[in-house]
């Protein structure tokens, strides 16, 4: 085996063996960065769990705020059914007490009044008149009774009411009659009141059932309601003038200054059966006769069209002193083109008093093969020239 067998390869060569020191440094800043590594992670996490918390904090606010409203929203409702159950019960009991001293007084009404009836009817010639004072209560209570049952049946109950009145009417005057002979004037208006008054409370009991079985409102309410609807029609009517004076202006306006147009629209309205052209009307007439679109016509597309020509003339006009002024030349002679715009390259006369800036080779454009022979030609003949003279 020679020596160059023995030798290694670059392949095979072993890597040169690392000092302590230096394994040591490298143990170090590998746990060095292994712990910077931990420490930005567990950084992250507390940063996320943080975000997290924060989250989960705002969540359970709106959470919070949402059953609270959802409670209130529960105990405004819980109060109007109470409030609601409270009033319809006091409502019950205030019927239910004014039937019981209505039906009361009419008893007490009875007591007073009949007893009177029976004196006026008694004659010992005819002891059966005494049924009458008996038929003439019972019959006003009986029409009652009657008025009553056609309420509950939603039929009318005004003639049951209206012939109670009369019985209790007669009765009255009965005993006014009989009471004032026999025992004074007020013992019988005594009667005839008593007669009256028990037939008419009950009556107002039954007046105050129809109302509520109608759903009619109260005196002040209609007024109110009759306020509101009166000031709602005056609103509206006022409104309604000031559209037809608006519309009387326009057209009076339209007819004046495009009349042409305007006997168009009134013919079309016509044929469609508008009192007043409409809006639509008027731009189909404006079509019709004009041939373009709502507000323009042939001499405003034409003096539209010569303005702007006017404009792009004076745009493109060399001796417009306005177009040099915004175009002045800034520099003495002309630069090689560079990727910043010519308008936007610093002036070199504007930073110096005035002087022309220093020109360098370079500076200028190389002119073109032609023009550099076109002025050679020129450079020689100048010289002939000038030597035939001398």
């Amino acid at each position: 085996m020679s020596v160059t067998e023995l030798r290694p390869t670059s392949r095979t060569r072993p890597a040169p063996p690392k000092s302590a020191g230096k394994e040591a440094a490298e143990a170090e800043a590998l746990r060095a960065k292994t712990q910077a590594t931990k420490a930005a992670a567990d950084i992250a996490n507390q940063l996320k769990a943080a975000k997290a918390a924060a989250e989960i904090a705002e969540g359970e606010a709106q959470a919070q705020e949402i059953r609270e409203e959802a409670a209130n929203r529960r105990r405004e409702a819980e109060r109007r059914r109470i409030e609601a159950q409270a009033a319809r019960e006091k409502a019950e009991r205030s019927a239910a007490q004014w039937r019981t001293w209505a039906r009361t007084i009419a008893v007490i009404c009875v007591v007073v009044s009949l007893p009177l009836q029976l004196m006026a009817f008694w004659s010992p010639r005819a002891p059966f008149l005494l049924a009458a004072p008996l038929v003439l209560e019972g019959l006003a209570w009986a029409l009652l009774k009657g008025a009553e049952a056609a309420i509950d049946d939603h039929r009318p109950s005004w003639h049951y009411r209206a012939l109670a009145g009369a019985v209790a009417l007669f009765a009255a005057t009965v005993n006014y009659l009989h009471g004032s002979a026999a025992f004074g004037l007020g013992t019988g208006l005594g009667g005839a009141f008593c007669s009256l008054a028990g037939p008419l409370v009950w009556d107002l009991h039954e007046h105050g059932r129809i109302r509520k079985r109608d759903g009619k409102v109260s005196r002040r309410q209609r007024r109110t309601e009759a306020k509101r609807l009166a000031a709602v029609a005056a609103e509206q009517k006022a409104t309604a003038e000031r559209e037809a004076e608006e519309r009387a202006a326009v057209e009076q306006l339209r007819s004046v200054q495009w009349p042409q147009v305007w006997e168009r629209a009134v013919a079309l309205a016509a044929a469609v059966g508008e009192l007043h052209p409409s809006e639509p009307t008027w731009k189909r007439a404006w079509d019709d006769t004009q041939g373009a679109t709502l507000g323009d016509t042939a001499e405003s597309i034409a003096a539209r069209v010569a303005a702007k020509a006017a404009v792009k003339d004076a745009a493109n006009d060399r001796t417009n002193t306005i177009e040099k002024a915004q175009k002045v030349q800034v520099e003495s002679q002309m630069t090689r083109p560079v990727k910043t715009a010519a308008e936007k390259r610093p002036d070199g006369r504007r930073n110096n008093g005035g002087t022309p800036p220093v020109r360098r080779a370079g500076d200028t454009i190389g002119y073109s093969p032609v023009a550099r022979r076109a002025m050679a030609l020129a450079a020689r003949g100048g010289r002939h020239t000038r030597a035939t003279a001398n």
